[in-house]
């Protein structure tokens, strides 16, 4: 999904927030989607961790965390998207034998584990980019999806 909008500014529980907004309706997702959101809700983690270094990482993560398990959970006990466990759905976890609640929680750990991954090889690749969309957020706050797409082509923001 398409970047509607990116700030730092505060709201509510979240410190900061990117928006994303489909270019059309959509009923279903891929499994390429649902990594990808993964992906960007492990960006703000892994950005703190790459620039600030492990010692100073912050609680600000959490909603994302949050969000990228629960999509993971929904691949694995809903989407049947995960090859150990294959297509089945697991609609009551707390009765399921310790066996299983056991491969679905290593199943979901899989996905977040390589879903950071993916992130941070994103970062570190465009670490260039990085800089400079935090640079030009620090400076205006809040970018929308041209002004992202600006500052990725490596021009300047006009003067607000």
């Amino acid at each position: 999904m398409p970047i509607n909008k990116a700030t730092i500014m505060p709201r509510g529980p979240t410190l900061g927030h990117v928006s994303l907004l489909p270019e059309n309706d959509r009923w279903n997702e891929t499994r390429a989607q649902l990594l990808a959101q993964m992906d960007v809700s492990m960006g703000g983690r892994v950005a703190e961790e790459l620039i600030f270094g492990t010692d100073h990482i912050t609680t600000g993560a959490s909603s994302d965390f949050d969000n990228a398990t629960k999509i993971a959970k929904r691949m694995v006990t809903k989407f049947g998207m995960s090859e150990k466990l294959g297509v089945m759905t697991y609609s009551d976890t707390g009765k399921l034998s310790p066996e299983t609640q056991s491969a679905i929680e290593q199943e979901i750990r899989i996905l977040l584990r390589d879903s950071y991954e993916r992130a941070k090889h994103i970062l570190k690749t465009h670490a260039k980019e990085h800089k400079d969309l935090a640079e030009a957020l620090l400076t205006y706050e809040t970018l929308d999806a041209k002004e992202i797409q600006i500052v990725l082509e490596g021009k300047k923001l006009e003067v607000r």
